[in-house]
């Protein structure tokens, strides 16, 4: 996949900016990781924790249970030893533009049979 060239102004994402995530896509609660700790981004329809399933397909990835820098998100360490790796959800209303496209740079466009 060819990359598009950023625009020119745009600061581009290191591993130390911050990226928003939710539990799942619908969840009150945010909290803010470092780009460096979300690992295995991916699009899906199913949420971590509860595995419910959301309207359609959203932007996961997983971080560590004490990578959160602020805030906070639904989640407990009783089913098993911390810290362990949770599914969390990146939204697009939640992430400045250059943050939310450098997660599609690398997992790409949603794919066709969960597209809207």
């Amino acid at each position: 996949m060819k990359k598009k060239p950023k625009p020119k102004g745009v600061k581009p994402v290191t591993d130390n900016d911050l990226v928003t995530v939710r539990r799942q896509w619908n969840s009150p609660e945010i909290a803010q990781v470092y780009v460096a700790d979300v690992a295995n981004p991916l699009w899906d329809v199913a949420a971590g924790g509860t595995k419910e399933t959301a309207p359609e397909a959203y932007l996961y990835g997983y971080i560590m249970c004490d990578a959160i820098v602020t805030g906070s998100i639904a989640h407990s360490c009783l089913h098993g030893t911390a810290p362990h790796s949770i599914k969390v959800c990146i939204l697009r209303r939640d992430n400045a533009p250059r943050i939310y496209n450098h997660f599609l740079e690398i997992i790409g466009p949603k794919p066709a049979m969960w597209q809207r």
